[in-house]
């Protein structure tokens, strides 16, 4: 009978009040979140990928929670002629998209939406969707756009 009685609060009671606290800490938490300016080159490299040669006027900001790791958001201005190069070189979303290198254009500039599963080789293991997009400011540059969000 005391068997039964250790079996019961290991399977029930164990796992209960484990999620309990997780969810008040969750919930005394939430919104709690800072946001920081800092260095586009540091975003991108938690990202996983490189800050293009040519970037310039970078505002960019890493968006600290309580719950969640890092993420990363900014903008910065590069030269349109090396935007496709520079988006080209880095993975993309399954090769099932309609563009293979999950690219998207349209009228005004270029989409990227990317979704990985958590992984260690991807930028810092815990960022699972990053979105760029890229609108063109005349013949010459493009502000490009980024965001990271967790899983």
């Amino acid at each position: 009978m005391i068997a039964l009685a250790v079996l019961f609060v290991a399977v029930v009671e164990v796992p209960a009040l484990v999620w309990f606290c997780g969810f008040f800490y969750a919930f005394q938490h939430a919104g709690q979140w800072e946001e920081r300016a800092t260095e586009c080159g540091k975003a991108m490299t938690a990202m996983g990928w490189e800050l293009p040669p040519g970037a310039e006027r970078q505002q960019c900001l890493e968006i600290d929670d309580p719950i969640f790791p890092s993420q990363w958001s900014g903008t910065f201005r590069m030269p349109r002629a090396e935007v496709r190069g520079w988006l080209d070189t880095h993975p993309k979303d399954s090769p099932s998209q309609p563009d293979p290198r999950g690219v998207f254009e349209y009228n005004g500039g270029l989409h990227l939406n990317i979704s990985y599963p958590k992984a260690p080789n991807f930028g810092n293991g815990d960022i699972d969707k990053i979105v760029v997009e890229v609108a063109w400011e005349g013949e010459d540059s493009a502000a490009v756009t980024f965001k990271t969000y967790p899983g």
